[in-house]
């Protein structure tokens, strides 16, 4: 099992008790039960019947050396079960039969025999849901229990008042997203978003969103101010990613400027020139051109922003695997051979102009590092050589 446990029992394939995820095991003398999928680690079918087991146990003395010699042949059939018993017999027939001790993880310390379980308590660890874990990892597994539980909640409690929201009869669920601050309410708010027709109250969401301190709901609106096909949803986002900026941002962004979708790229462009910091210039004059697929070799390639906008907010955004793909990237996924063109990017031009102060020295890069270089660059100090040398 999953926990570390065993269980012998034989699973009811013909059940109409559980769900796809569930499974349920007969249990010989106990009845039957149902436990998860993702609880069962491994299955092992010994290649013996129980029949087969007792006729060849009784072979065998009950003595140390044919314990375990019947300990052995256990473990050659897959009978786990049976060999930790025999083997435990064999050490309490003979304390000191080293095969045995071995088998069953003991180790010799200082003339002793040492348990697996001792060992393992002696570097801090303790036994706990079936598993050897420390107490640190005991107290991480029970907050983000406790994370789920919460986020579970404000799921349901935000789905609720959304379904009475301008209900007249029945009980009236009252939230003052004003005041909502806590991290755990994000993944239910972005649900709520995806599934929101009144734009008045989506943009409302996302104003909570960028008012509430969570990594996830702020990861959210970057890239959603780029990613989203809606122009006012996109416009939004920005927005909401200006109230909590922060230079590190310009990372994030510049990553998009070596993105396949030349869209993307002009996307991006335009975060850097909102977020209004100087660092973005070098790798924006780097990205005045950039390599794409020709029209012709584009036509039948996924591209998100090529994708009409939604009604909603689209909260699932581009496929995973092509979220942050390069041109490269993408030619490493193909044995095709695409035609490629170097085109100018406008809006990577535009926020060029935009943090130079209006200055403009068209497509070429150099123009625009050389002017970084000269209003940025850290000055040298003066240095005054004394009389006295």
């Amino acid at each position: 099992m999953a926990n570390g446990g065993q269980l012998t029992a034989s699973p009811n394939h013909d059940s109409k008790r559980v769900t796809v995820d569930q499974v349920e095991l007969d249990v010989e003398q106990y009845g039957s039960i149902v436990v998860p999928r993702d609880q069962i680690k491994r299955i092992e079918s010994p290649q013996v019947t129980e029949d087969e087991y007792f006729d060849h146990a009784s072979k065998f003395a009950d003595t140390a050396e044919d314990q375990w010699k019947l300990a052995q042949w256990c473990k050659s059939q897959g009978l786990d079960l049976c060999f930790h018993r025999h083997a435990a017999r064999v050490l309490e027939l003979d304390p000191e039969f080293a095969d045995a001790r071995y088998a069953l993880g003991y180790q010799r310390r200082s003339g002793r025999w040492v348990s697996q379980d001792e060992i393992m308590r002696d570097r801090g660890y303790i036994r706990h849901g079936g598993r050897w874990t420390t107490v640190q990892e005991i107290a991480l597994d029970a907050a983000r229990a406790q994370r789920r539980a919460n986020q579970v909640e404000w799921a349901q409690y935000l789905k609720r008042w959304r379904q009475r929201l301008g209900k007249e009869h029945g009980p009236t669920i009252l939230i003052n997203f004003d005041q909502v601050s806590d991290p755990d309410a994000v993944p239910g708010l972005i649900q709520l978003l995806g599934r929101e027709n009144n734009r008045e109250l989506a943009y409302r969401y996302l104003e909570t969103l960028g008012r509430i301190e969570s990594s996830q709901g702020r990861t959210f609106l970057m890239e959603n101010a780029i990613f989203q096909n809606d122009p006012n949803f996109r416009h939004r986002c920005q927005q909401e990613v200006l109230s909590f900026k922060h230079p590190k941002m310009v990372e994030f962004y510049v990553v998009f400027l070596n993105h396949y979708d030349r869209n993307i790229v002009n996307r991006a462009a335009v975060m850097l020139a909102k977020l209004d910091y100087p660092t973005a210039i070098a790798p924006l004059a780097n990205a005045l051109h950039t390599r794409h697929l020709t029209d012709i070799a584009a036509r039948g390639t996924y591209f998100h922003t090529t994708q009409a906008p939604t009604p909603r907010f689209d909260i699932v955004g581009p496929k995973a695997s092509f979220r942050r793909m390069s041109l490269s990237e993408f030619f490493a996924r193909t044995n095709n051979v695409y035609g490629t063109e170097v085109l100018a990017n406008p809006g990577v031009h535009r926020a060029l102009v935009e943090l130079c102060d209006g200055e403009d020295f068209g497509y070429d890069p150099n123009p625009w590092k050389a002017w970084y270089k000269k209003a940025y660059a850290p000055k040298s100090p003066p240095i005054r050589l004394s009389r006295d040398l």
